[in-house]
């Protein structure tokens, strides 16, 4: 009968239960307690970071609207299309010079073929002068 009145008692069911899970509670919070700082840290960390983030997103997005505003005048689409043109007149440029460059060197080496050409020249006529010279004057001796 006793353990009828036991188990029939809401009471003491309700006791026991409680000192059943009292332990398995305690340890939960005891680890809940032992773990929040570090969890509210890390929160306040990720919404500190999450906060950077979303600042520099609308920055990101404020200078790109800025940029496209830019890119969207005449006056700035004017000044490409000119730059363009400038930079393909300078390769035009730069492409003339080049060539001009080449036939500049190929004159330089033909002026210096040319010169020493007739620097062998000269002397070979200056070698006849000498030798038709002897020449005169093996035949003024040989007569005399």
């Amino acid at each position: 009968m006793g353990d009828q009145n036991h188990k029939s008692n809401p009471e003491h069911s309700s006791m026991q239960s409680k000192m059943e899970v009292e332990p398995g509670l305690l340890i939960i919070n005891a680890y809940i307690n032992k773990l929040s700082p570090n969890l509210e840290k890390a929160q306040s960390e990720i919404n500190e970071v999450v906060d950077k983030q979303k600042s520099l997103i609308s920055d990101m997005l404020n200078e790109n609207q800025e940029l496209s505003n830019l890119l969207n005048e005449s006056e700035v689409q004017n000044m490409f299309v000119s730059i363009k043109y400038c930079h393909g007149q300078l390769t035009e440029l730069k492409k003339k010079l080049m060539c001009l460059h080449k036939k500049t060197v190929a004159l330089e080496r033909r002026a210096n073929l040319l010169r020493v050409a007739k620097q062998k020249e000269a002397l070979q006529r200056e070698h006849l002068k000498e030798s038709l010279l002897i020449r005169e004057q093996e035949l003024i001796s040989k007569q005399n």
